[in-house]
């Protein structure tokens, strides 16, 4: 692709993909004529030069979208209230475009101190009206809502900034003032666990049970497109196969023989890996798969075992405990989770569930990454990764209130992180 130094396509490649960025930006340059200071153009122009890898390109027109947000507060100020709905979208949008220019910064190679400039003046102007939201009776409930969102993306954006640059201790400073507004998000506990010190933040991190599902299903919709090609080629995940050979020494050492087995539930089922393993090889099971994420469901969908049959015979999209909720009791033979787990936090709920829709001596198969545990988080903990970690004390627990028995208890390699074996444990639980 050829682009010129203002960001117009000047190739005549007739491929769909080119033929539809070439589209796009043409709307840019004519959108660009008609409404010289909507910041949403510079946005998307920047979204596309990312898109066919012209870092510096997209930056640049980040860059003039911060400048235009800007313009236009300066052009506005006096006009509106300062806690009218109309001011707090101009300071939403300023954030916005400002949090996009630091990320494009950073993926353009320029230093963390232009990357963090944005962030401080964007901070700088939005605190003020922040520190008085709560009092102005002229802002709705919506733009509230919104402007506390940002606020905690901003806080998230900083943290990583300063984490980058190795200042820990602001970085963790900054990841407490995004829980301070929203507690549950997603991004800033996973955040603050990745500097947690053991001693500054350590109750807070060891208080974390569950991550927002809106987070990981964020989480995983983005990385659907990737997922196979980067967890299994370079990350050499195998979670799935433990999960399977797991299953089939249980049918030989306590369950019921495999022809006898009608009906299995893979939890967070991705991209179908796990499912294509039991549909290969258990032709006359029915497999059902449940995920949080609609890219990774829309992916499973078409999954296709060895003999051209979708591996699924249905696929929800939905949360574990809800989906296990809709199965009649004791309808289901086995109950599957291939690096989930990591993913939910505290799974009573969801052995709790499955210990209903189980038949008897029913089997739950999943994966845990190993963690030793303590007295402040009884065995289970969000790690530094961003995911869970289960120790042996905590699973025979939950899964004894459940109503099972840990039929097998096998350690392992997970995957690899930055060339370093993940360890964890692939379990049986069988119903009692």
């Amino acid at each position: 692709v050829t682009i010129s130094p203002d960001g117009d396509i000047l190739t005549n490649d007739v491929s769909s993909e080119h033929q539809q960025v070439q589209i796009a930006f043409d709307l840019c340059n004519t959108l660009q004529m008609k409404c010289p200071t909507a910041t949403i153009i510079d946005e998307y122009r920047g979204a596309l030069l990312r898109r066919i890898k012209r870092p510096e390109l997209a930056y640049q027109s980040y860059h003039q979208a911060v400048q235009k947000s800007k313009q236009n507060m300066s052009a506005k100020e006096g006009e509106f209230d300062q806690n009218s709905n109309e001011h707090v979208a101009l300071i939403v949008n300023f954030v916005s475009t400002s949090i996009l220019a630091s990320a494009s910064a950073r993926e353009a190679g320029m230093d963390f101190q232009q990357q963090a400039n944005y962030l401080v003046d964007a901070e700088k102007v939005a605190l003020p009206l922040f520190q008085s939201m709560e009092k102005a009776i002229d802002m709705d409930e919506q733009a509230k809502v919104a402007f506390k969102d940002q606020m905690v993306e901003l806080y998230n954006n900083i943290g990583i900034c300063l984490k980058k640059q190795g200042s820990l201790k602001q970085a963790r400073e900054f990841f407490m003032k995004a829980l301070e507004i929203n507690p549950k998000d997603g991004h800033a506990l996973v955040q603050l666990a990745s500097v947690d010190d053991g001693n500054s933040v350590y109750d807070v991190v060891s208080n974390v049970k569950e991550l927002d599902p809106e987070y990981v299903s964020a989480l995983f919709d983005g990385y659907s497109s990737r997922f196979e090609s980067e967890l299994v080629d370079v990350l050499q995940y195998k979670g799935h196969t433990l999960v399977y050979d797991a299953l089939q020494k249980a049918f030989k050492t306590g369950g019921k023989p495999p022809l006898h087995v009608k009906k299995i539930v893979d939890l967070g089922c991705g991209t179908g890996l796990l499912g294509e393993l039991v549909a290969n090889e258990m032709p006359w099971v029915e497999v059902l798969g449940v995920d949080l994420s609609q890219q990774m469901v829309d992916e499973s969908r078409e999954r296709k075992s060895k003999r051209g049959r979708n591996v699924y015979a249905a696929v929800s999209n939905e949360e574990a405990v809800q989906f296990l909720s809709t199965l009649e009791e004791q309808s289901v033979d086995c109950i599957l989770a291939s690096d989930v787990f990591i993913y939910v936090g505290d799974i009573s709920k969801v052995l709790e569930e499955s210990s209903k829709r189980l038949v008897d001596n029913g089997l739950v198969g999943f994966t845990v990454e190993s963690y030793e545990g303590s007295k402040a988080d009884r065995g289970l903990r969000l790690l530094p990764s961003g995911r869970f970690g289960h120790s042996r004390s905590y699973i025979d627990e939950v899964a004894k209130v459940a109503g099972f028995e840990v039929l097998s208890w096998e350690d392992c390699v997970l995957r690899q992180q930055s060339h370093v074996d993940v360890l964890g444990a692939s379990v049986i639980l069988k119903k009692i």
